[in-house]
């Protein structure tokens, strides 16, 4: 049986292996070891997961302020795709959390796209983080396998990893799913096999609101470039209309039986 570690990553070589994974992720490195070593040496953390002693994921943060407060920006995470769907993410996130609450931080932020439902289950359902900025083209055009030329438009998530929330979450307890909330998006499958929006209203008061947003996105720009393109630039509209109106996103839940295995985001906005 494989050993499998998560810890501190510890010397050259092994930061040497978290530019490969960048590359088998992204198709390029966007961080080098170099920059790695420096960053962990004052104030960061690279965390890994290795696999009989090699780094199949990682996780990469340096020390940042956010809103005037002290934060480990935790500017990469990646797993190599055969270790996937194991929990290396989550258990990876939980040694994070403890290093940086020894270390006195509060907070540990990162950027993710809304429309990956894999990282918005961990980062929302699971861990408890809190979507805080809705940033379109966070990175301009980049040359990434993941986004296929799309624009970069990321959420911006506040972890405040000591909170009453996180301790809840990573718990266990969910919130159920309220299939009875008002739509902002309806939706319906094309010829092949994925959603695309037939009605978006602008328009709803309720306090509580559900937005839908496609399981297979990764699917969906390899076979269906204009449709993911299209899901951006609604999606966007959709987050930026209501977040200027109040709402703040307060859940996300994934595919499963109570969701008719879709995934909706929930916007609360306080009465």
């Amino acid at each position: 049986m494989p050993r499998v570690e998560v810890r501190l990553l510890k010397n050259l070589d092994e930061f040497h292996q978290c530019e490969r994974i960048q590359t088998l992720t992204w198709g390029a490195p966007g961080v080098t070891s170099e920059a790695m070593t420096a960053a962990a040496k004052y104030g960061g953390v690279l965390i890994g997961t290795l696999v009989d002693s090699k780094v199949v994921g990682f996780i990469f943060a340096f020390l940042a302020q956010y809103h005037g407060h002290l934060a480990h920006w935790s500017h990469m995470m990646a797993v190599e795709a055969k270790y996937r769907d194991r929990g290396f993410g989550f258990n990876m996130k939980m040694v994070h959390r403890q290093v940086a609450i020894e270390r006195g931080i509060k907070s540990i932020c990162w950027t993710f796209d809304p429309l990956q439902s894999r990282n918005a289950r961990l980062n929302i359902s699971r861990l408890g983080a809190i979507p805080e900025e809705y940033v379109a083209d966070c990175y301009g055009r980049f040359p990434s396998l993941l986004e296929n030329g799309l624009p970069s438009d990321r959420w911006v998530l506040n972890w405040k990893i000591s909170t009453t929330r996180v301790a809840l979450r990573l718990k266990g307890d969910a919130r159920p799913f309220d299939q009875g909330l008002p739509r902002v998006n309806e939706t319906k499958l094309n010829f092949q096999g994925f959603p695309q929006n037939r009605s978006i209203k602008l328009d709803l008061a309720h306090h509580n609101l559900l937005v839908e947003t496609p399981v297979q996105t990764d699917a969906m720009r390899t076979k269906a470039i204009p449709l993911a393109r299209r899901w951006r630039l609604e999606a966007r509209r959709i987050f930026q209309h209501y977040l200027a109106k109040g709402y703040h996103v307060d859940d996300f839940f994934p595919p499963q039986s109570s969701t008719g295995g879709r995934c909706f985001y929930l916007l609360r906005r306080q009465a």
